[in-house]
């Protein structure tokens, strides 16, 4: 007779961080996949702002998190400069699509999703329906301080949270710039 164990083994999938995105009459939509940092945000970044520029600017921003397992201080403050710049275009709010519940929490614990529309819904379709996002530069330190000054605007508990990051990026571009 074989061995019986009481418990259950669950086998956890690793998901790699990926973004895409896709553009149609709705609007402009991207959808973040596993576990997301600042090392994949730089080529979304660029590509919201350029298109943010072009007219007509899309009718919704939307970010669907329901396949995004986790979202650095960096990524998250890319989103609340991209729903300002939207904000100040349109007059309407960066909607979130589905966050998972961890992605969730980390929004409200920032106080983010106070700012935007929170959707929640059916399914999105498939990464296979979209285009894929290059991942393959680091930010700038302007674009990690620039990302932390958005979440210190939101409350003076961001301020505090972030402000040593904030001092030792704000030095790291001044010895750059004594150069």
């Amino acid at each position: 007779m074989g061995v019986v164990f009481p418990w259950k083994f669950h086998i956890m999938t690793i998901v790699a961080e990926a973004l895409y995105h896709q553009e149609n009459v709705s609007g402009l939509f991207i959808r973040a996949q596993g576990h997301i940092t600042a090392s994949v945000s730089t080529d979304m970044r660029e590509m919201i702002l350029k298109r943010l520029t072009q007219a007509p600017v899309p009718s919704m921003l939307a970010v669907d998190l329901s396949a995004c397992d986790y979202m650095d201080s960096t990524f998250m403050g890319l989103l609340v400069g991209f729903h300002k710049r939207y904000k100040v275009l349109t007059g309407r709010a960066l909607t979130i699509l589905r966050p998972s519940p961890e992605c969730e929490k980390l929004l409200k614990g920032l106080g983010i999703l106070k700012l935007m529309t929170l959707v929640t819904g059916p399914e999105p379709r498939s990464p296979e329906q979209w285009i894929s996002l290059k991942a393959d530069r680091s930010p700038t330190t302007e674009v990690v301080l620039n990302a932390h000054k958005n979440l210190s605007e939101i409350s003076p508990e961001n301020e505090k949270r972030f402000s040593l990051l904030q001092s030792v990026l704000e030095q790291q571009l001044e010895k750059k710039d004594s150069l």
